[in-house]
């Protein structure tokens, strides 16, 4: 049975003319004057299905927001000769007299996009690459797709003769010499063009011996949602060979994703045959600087130091989401303010980031419904007249060992110390750190993260079904922060 999306040639021949009138490839040659700020699309017509989804459906939306920033967009056919930076497509470009930077994001997030091209006028993106140690690569054309791996301790029954330390270590091996598709390299320097994604590995042993792997596959954009979930059982004896079979999994779901244009994740790489040609050979050099006007003021590429909480704008994301999980998601509500700081290490990195965030739980929470407002302040539940504020305070934080800088998002493990109700227990959440420019110019740093608790740790009363969703509660962190008076 042939694939209902295959495309009849004359169709596609229609289509990619179509496309063509609507979106006019910018020849390599051209001697049009270069405008201050240019937004250049590389794309590969015809290549794929992704191609095709991005440009029927986001490049249009990319036109208009850049449009109403003042900025020109140039789309570019990449397999006609493209600078060696070029090593997938969609790729976004953004430079003016400044300098160059690549976006990195999904082509489908247009409050991303926005912020890139803000941040990018101002600061472009440094010249550092992406040094990575002991990590697996897949190699695709000029591009390569990295993969940090993480294997958790085994929780469930406990293993007879079960070292944590020998057991990782073991796992980490039989993933390795599983794989098809990807190489452990031992060092290896990436480029902003380069894909990521991370595999996580929980163990679960149940008394019988039964070995549970449940798999996590997470895109680089995203440490909120997986991309990817599923389990792999068998039996303990048996652990090496699952392992194995869990890396197969994960990397024909690495596979998967990037070949499906709904996915958020996918690209075509650019072949290795395509030439390569510099910035001035396909007519993109930088764009001279125009006249300084006197009310337009320097910026300072250097990220601020010392952060202050800030409410979110009208269309920003909500501070903090909180929810049940399905089938209990019905029961769902938000933090609106908060009081909390950050603080960044002297040299920028993410190991050295310090700070706390402290929610009155009596006015910050909102459920949508007076009533259920009232009910969750109660004594059964929060019992906020006792215990009016929640707090985290970070204790560590672990990153990739670069600085956090404009342009890049900056992923982190950020642990530390949750109190709620007047109880404390150790925490530990996925986050992505982000320095931009606000609508007014003024530096800003985003910082998302998710985690979630146990509702009996804090003697909070679950909603109304099956455990364990009912004692489960998901959080979802859309910080903003400012930089901090130092006054």
């Amino acid at each position: 049975m042939k694939n209902s999306r295959q495309k009849h040639p004359i169709n596609k021949i229609r289509i990619a003319f179509i496309l063509l009138l609507l979106f006019p490839v910018i020849p390599q040659d051209s001697g049009a004057a270069p405008k201050s700020e240019q937004l250049i699309v590389f794309v590969q017509p015809g290549k794929s299905p992704v191609d095709d989804a991005f440009v029927g459906n986001s490049l249009p939306e990319i036109k208009k927001l850049a449009e109403s920033m003042g900025v020109d967009v140039h789309v570019v056919n990449a397999t006609r000769g493209s600078p060696e930076a070029v090593a997938v497509t969609p790729l976004m470009v953004f430079q003016n007299h400044r300098g160059r930077s690549i976006y990195q994001g999904r082509t489908t997030t247009p409050a991303r996009i926005r912020n890139f091209i803000r941040t990018s006028r101002f600061v472009p993106q440094g010249e550092e690459l992406n040094r990575r140690q002991s990590i697996p690569v897949w190699s695709r054309g000029r591009s390569r797709i990295w993969s940090p791996l993480k294997v958790s301790a085994v929780t469930g029954s406990q293993p007879e003769n079960y070292r944590e330390e020998s057991f990782i270590k073991d796992a980490l091996t039989q993933i390795e010499a599983g794989f098809k598709k990807f190489e452990v390299l031992e060092l290896v320097e990436l480029g902003r063009a380069d894909r990521g994604f991370y595999m996580d590995f929980y163990p679960w042993l149940a008394r019988d011996n039964t070995l549970f792997v449940s798999l996590a596959l997470f895109s680089q954009f995203d440490c909120k949602e997986p991309v990817f979930t599923e389990k792999i059982i068998g039996p303990w004896s048996r652990r090496a060979e699952l392992f194995r079979k869990a890396a197969v999994r994960m990397e024909d779901a690495v596979a998967r994703i990037v070949a499906d244009p709904d996915s958020g994740d996918s690209f075509d790489p650019v072949d290795r045959a395509v030439p390569m040609k510099d910035w001035q050979q396909i007519g993109f050099a930088l764009p001279p600087a125009p006249k300084l006007q006197a009310s337009q003021k320097r910026f300072s590429a250097t990220v601020p130091q010392k952060w202050a909480l800030t409410p979110p704008g009208p269309d920003d994301p909500p501070m903090i989401l909180f929810r049940f999980p399905a089938p209990l998601d019905n029961y769902a509500g938000e933090v609106k303010s908060g009081r909390g700081e950050v603080v960044l290490s002297d040299d920028r990195k993410v190991e050295g980031t310090q700070g706390f965030v402290e929610i009155d739980t009596r006015s910050a929470i909102n459920m949508g419904d007076a009533r259920l407002n009232e009910a969750i302040r109660g004594s059964m539940m929060l019992y906020t007249k006792k215990f009016p504020f929640a707090t985290f305070k970070v204790e560590k934080v672990s990153g990739d060992g670069r600085p956090i800088s404009y342009g890049r998002l900056s992923p982190a493990v950020v642990e530390g110390v949750f109190e709620l109700k007047g109880k404390s227990i150790p925490l530990t959440s996925m986050a992505e750190i982000e320095p931009i420019l606000g609508e007014d110019g003024k530096p800003r740093l985003l910082i998302y993260g998710n985690f979630k608790i146990d509702l009996r740790t804090f003697d909070i009363e679950g909603a109304d079904g099956p455990a364990p969703a009912r004692h489960t509660l998901l959080f979802n962190l859309n910080l903003i922060l400012q930089e901090k008076s130092m006054g």
